[in-house]
């Protein structure tokens, strides 16, 4: 029993690390949707051109993962859309700020814990598809913009 109390333990601080619950819900619900995930690792790997503006984006990230939902395919309606939010704001984030970029409009949702950042989520609703941004870890908030569009051309 002491062992199983001890690795129980031992493991709290890995359970906080978890993408946030809202990510892992719509993950499951829409399990053939496009999903990509990302260590802090692998982020700097995709840095091969050595763009400063870009590490400086992704330093403060541990992991990230983004789903992109085909609208049409998966009959992603504005319900749906609402139903995300209000998951979001369920689990404890903010909305941050909201822009458009070309045709999309991007919503940035924050979720701070005694005054740190502790995940970002980042909505970026287009005609076709509906991509959601889920960090674990910090982003300076005037390269949300960049860190999407820099996104959506992985895509």
């Amino acid at each position: 029993m002491k062992k199983y109390l001890f690795l129980l333990l031992l493991s709290l601080p890995y359970l906080g690390n978890a993408q946030s619950e809202t990510i892992q819900k719509w993950h499951k619900k829409y399990d053939n949707a496009f999903v990509m995930f990302f260590y802090h690792s692998t982020l700097n790997m995709l840095n091969m051109q050595n763009n400063e503006e870009f590490q400086d984006i992704i330093k403060d990230i541990d992991k990230m993962k983004l789903i992109t939902i085909d609208k049409k395919e998966d009959s992603f309606t504005t319900e749906n859309y609402k139903e995300l939010v209000s998951d979001y704001k369920s689990d404890k984030f903010e909305e941050l700020m909201s822009m458009r970029q070309e045709s999309s409009k991007i919503n940035a949702y924050i979720k701070e814990i005694d005054g740190i950042t502790k995940g970002i989520a980042v909505l970026i609703n287009s005609d076709s598809s509906m991509t959601i941004i889920d960090l674990k870890g910090s982003v300076p908030l005037n390269k949300i913009g960049t860190l999407a569009k820099q996104i959506q051309t992985l895509q």
